[in-house]
């Protein structure tokens, strides 16, 4: 057998950490390329963390929503594979549903208030339900550790049936025929109806923010006032 000179050993020693070094480039680049969102949404997070503390953080009319919540149809459709309702043809079958314990009724209180549900039913499956408690305590946590004065959201869409929908398109052109409000886990929050509150907005958007990081929901941002939120 040959045996390796110093040189050989240095030149082979080399070579294998040459090795170990693309394996790990390739490793690194596979791992971000799998898990994007997730590395995406967290650096937002962030990004929103940094400048809640030591920026301006204004939040006009939720100024940073744009890029904290922008979780698509095809991204949100994810939330349907393992717990949904099929869309009911009418009101009167989302009702039946709620009768049998299927969807759970979403009453306003101190956390959040019902308004404009012209085209939905305040129902929602128990899990989507849940949501909104865990989402309304953290809210209301975050306003008392910064002592100032809660002010409740407001939830202006929940549970749609097929007729509703349509009745919806009639009136609204950017309404979707296979709208996430018909699986029972998705609602909408006005960001827009906390008017001059911006500091309680901002301390809103950090509790979605922070459940969403933690892949509790899925959230997009719509320039028309709300954001589309769907429990996971």
């Amino acid at each position: 057998m040959k045996k390796l000179n110093k040189s050989n050993i240095i030149t082979l020693e080399k070579n294998r950490k040459y090795q170990v070094a693309v394996i790990s480039i390739l490793i690194l680049i596979a791992f971000s390329f799998l898990y994007r969102h997730q590395i995406k949404n967290k650096i937002y997070y962030y990004i929103f963390v940094i400048n809640s503390k030591f920026g301006s953080n204004t939040n006009k009319k939720c100024e940073n929503c744009a890029y904290l919540f922008n979780d698509g149809v095809a991204v949100q459709q994810a939330a349907y594979k393992t717990e949904f309702i099929t869309p009911q043809i009418n009101d009167e079958c989302l009702e039946i549903l709620k009768k049998k314990g299927v969807l759970k009724n979403i009453e306003p209180n101190k956390y959040y208030i019902l308004r404009g549900l012209t085209f939905s039913k305040p129902l929602l499956l128990p899990k989507a339900a849940k949501f909104i408690d865990d989402l309304s305590i953290l809210y209301y946590e975050k306003c008392s550790e910064k002592n100032l004065t809660f002010v409740p959201f407001e939830i202006t869409s929940a549970t749609r049936s097929i007729e509703s929908v349509n009745d919806l398109q009639k009136k609204n052109q950017n309404a979707i025929k296979n709208s996430a409000h018909l699986y029972g886990k998705t609602f909408d929050v006005s960001y827009a109806a906390f008017n001059s509150n911006l500091k309680q907005l901002g301390l809103f958007i950090s509790a979605l923010s922070q459940l969403k990081n933690q892949n509790k929901c899925f959230v997009k941002y719509e320039a028309n006032g709300c954001l589309h939120i769907t429990a996971r």
